[in-house]
C-alpha cells in the first residue's frame, strides 16, 4: 500500500488506442498514484472505452492508504476518437460514477498541456492518428476519424501495410523480407492464417508491429523501408497541413512521434518545438478552467 494521507480528489484520463492511463491529484494538484487499463478509443464503442477508464481508475485508487470512492473524484478524460458528433453526445448523456466528468478529444486536451493553454498545433502519431491546432479562438482538426478511413501516419497504419505487404509475399505477388517474415511468425505461414487473424484484430494489433517495421528498417530492410517512408509522408502531409493554417510551432507526441522523426523532411522538423506540458497536465487544465464536453449524468448512489 503507498503512503499517502491525501485523499485523492482529481481523476485525470489519456485515453488511446493500445491503453488508458489514469492519474489521481490531491486538491492541489499533486501526483497521488496512477493506473492503466487497455484500449479506450471510442471508435470502438463508448461504454468499452469508459469501462477501461473505471479499471485504471480502481487500479490507481487501490495503491493508496486512504482511498475514496469514484464517486468523489472530478474526472477529466482525453479521449481518441471522441470527435465524431453521435459519440460526443452520448459521451454528455451517458450515466458515469464521478462526481463530475468532462471530456474532449486527445489532441484538443493534448494541445493545451503542450503550450499551456495558448496557441499552438499539437499532432498525435500513437496506435492512431490525428492533428489539432489553435489560433485565438481558432480551431482545426484533421484525421482522427478512426482506422478504417483514417489514421494516416500513426502505427496502426504502419502494422496494416506491413500485414498487406506480408500477405503479398505468401501469395507470391511480391518479394518478401525479414520484416515480413518476422510479422508472419506472429500471425500466421499461410493466407488463410492471415486472414483469420485479420478479421478481428484491432488498431493496437496492427500498431503493435510497428517496432519490428522499425527494427528491420535499422537493419536494412528494403520492404521495412519504403513502408516506413509511406507512414513519414502521410506525418508531413498532417504538419504541412498544420503549418497552411499559420501555426509556427508545432509538438509531435506519442509512441510513434520518436521512431518515425529522423525519417520526416527537413521542413517538417524544422517546425517541431517540446511541449511545456503533456495530455495529464491539459485534462487537469481543462477541469479547471471548465472547458470542454460536460456530462452532468451522474449515477446517484454510486
Amino acid at each position: 500500500m503507498g503512503q499517502e494521507a491525501e485523499k485523492p480528489t482529481y481523476l485525470v484520463a489519456d485515453c488511446g488506442g493500445s491503453w488508458c492511463r489514469v492519474r489521481l491529484l490531491s486538491a492541489d494538484g499533486k501526483r497521488l498514484a496512477e493506473g492503466t487499463g487497455g484500449p479506450a478509443n471510442v471508435s470502438a464503442g463508448l461504454a468499452p472505452a469508459l469501462s477501461e477508464v473505471f479499471r485504471a481508475a480502481r487500479e490507481a485508487l487501490e495503491v493508496l492508504d486512504n482511498p475514496t470512492p469514484l464517486s468523489n473524484l472530478q474526472a477529466s478524460l482525453a479521449v481518441a476518437g471522441l470527435n465524431e458528433p453521435a459519440v460526443r453526445r452520448e459521451f454528455t448523456e451517458t450515466a458515469h460514477p464521478f462526481a463530475s466528468l468532462t471530456g474532449e478529444t486527445d489532441a484538443f486536451v493534448a494541445q493545451i498541456g503542450a503550450f499551456a493553454g495558448g496557441d499552438g498545433g499539437l499532432l498525435i502519431t500513437g496506435t492512431g492518428a490525428c492533428a489539432f491546432g489553435k489560433i485565438d479562438d481558432e480551431t482545426f482538426e484533421f484525421g482522427g476519424w478512426g482506422f478504417a478511413i483514417s489514421d494516416q501516419g500513426s502505427g496502426a497504419r504502419l502494422g496494416h501495410l506491413a500485414v498487406r505487404r506480408a500477405l503479398q509475399a505468401l501469395d507470391g505477388l511480391r518479394p518478401s523480407s525479414a520484416g515480413c517474415d518476422a510479422v508472419l511468425e506472429q500471425i500466421g505461414t499461410t493466407p488463410g492464417e492471415v486472414s483469420r487473424w485479420a478479421r478481428d484484430a484491432r488498431p493496437a494489433d496492427f500498431g503493435a508491429f510497428a517496432p519490428i517495421l522499425f527494427e528491420a528498417a535499422d537493419a536494412g530492410d528494403g520492404v521495412a523501408r519504403e513502408l516506413i517512408m509511406t507512414v513519414a509522408a502521410e506525418v508531413d502531409e498532417l504538419l504541412e497541413a498544420l503549418k497552411s493554417r499559420g501555426l509556427q510551432k508545432i509538438c509531435h507526441i506519442g509512441g510513434l512521434a520518436g521512431p518515425i522523426r529522423p525519417w520526416l523532411s527537413d521542413d517538417s522538423l524544422a517546425r517541431l518545438t517540446d511541449p511545456k506540458g503533456d495530455t495529464f497536465e491539459g485534462a487537469w487544465r481543462m477541469l479547471r478552467e471548465g472547458t470542454g464536453l460536460q456530462n452532468r449524468n451522474r449515477r446517484e448512489g454510486k
